[in-house]
């Protein structure tokens, strides 16, 4: 894995200095950005959001680089203070650093220091994907749609819906499992935002494209063997949502 890496640091030799033992140490590492200001820091880090680590000189040209955390609302990566002096160390603590390395910086307190960070950004990172496909996985499964009949609620996967059609103030609902009428007319189905892949095919059909087998300009068939009219003025509105979809080719 590549790691981008910033260092905010006023003193030349020791920003040179840092810079080579990163690069013995991490020969894969990206060192994006060295700068000598919490100014140019600041402008630097609000344009730039995926950075994963700072070294970060606690006094700066311009002031205290605590200054320069202030100044960020969102701060998504790892910091590792850097200092001639051991007297912010409890300042260090508050604001959540990996670590904090006395100058001039030895090369293995370096490496632990680093270490420890590359490590952390590497679990939050595979947090962040457990959490993201755990939130997939639940939209898919969230995609329900809700229909109520006269004697019933239903809580039916929109995917198992092959086609929705009008029948005046009510809406037959063919699904692959059953055929449900419900008291709802055609254009409140049409307007879930679970059917937004859809497609009003007929000012009496919804169809689900993922179940169109074969089109023509007067009907679409369906893959329970169904078929369902197309609008002469709806045909060119239909190829381009299938493409869209590509649900058919």
């Amino acid at each position: 894995m590549i790691y981008k890496v910033v260092i905010i640091e006023d003193e030349f030799n020791a920003q040179e200095a840092l810079k080579k033992m990163l690069k013995l140490l991490y020969p894969s590492i990206e060192i994006v950005g060295v700068f000598p200001s919490i100014q140019k820091g600041v402008n630097y880090l609000k344009t730039s959001p995926s950075i994963d680590l700072i070294f970060l000189d606690i006094e700066l040209e311009d002031g205290n680089s605590f200054e320069l955390l202030q100044q960020l609302t969102d701060i998504d990566f790892k910091i590792i203070f850097t200092t001639g002096m051991d007297t912010y160390a409890i300042d260090a603590i508050k604001h959540n650093a990996v670590d904090y390395l006395l100058k001039p910086i030895d090369p293995l307190e370096l490496k632990s220091a680093a270490d420890k960070a590359f490590h952390q950004i590497n679990e939050t990172k595979k947090a962040r994907e457990i959490l993201s496909k755990f939130e997939e996985d639940q939209k898919v499964k969230l995609q329900k749609v809700i229909v109520k009949t006269s004697d019933n609620t239903y809580f039916i996967d929109a995917e198992t819906i092959i086609m929705f059609e009008s029948e005046g103030a009510y809406t037959k609902i063919t699904c692959l499992d059953q055929t449900i009428l419900a008291s709802k007319n055609l254009k409140h189905f049409e307007c879930m935002e679970e059917l937004q892949s859809f497609i009003r095919v007929h000012h009496s059909f919804l169809v689900n494209p993922k179940h169109i087998i074969n089109l023509s300009k007067s009907k679409v068939d369906l893959s329970n063997g169904h078929e369902a009219k197309i609008s002469v003025r709806k045909y060119g509105q239909v190829v381009q949502r299938l493409n869209e979809n590509k649900a058919f080719v």
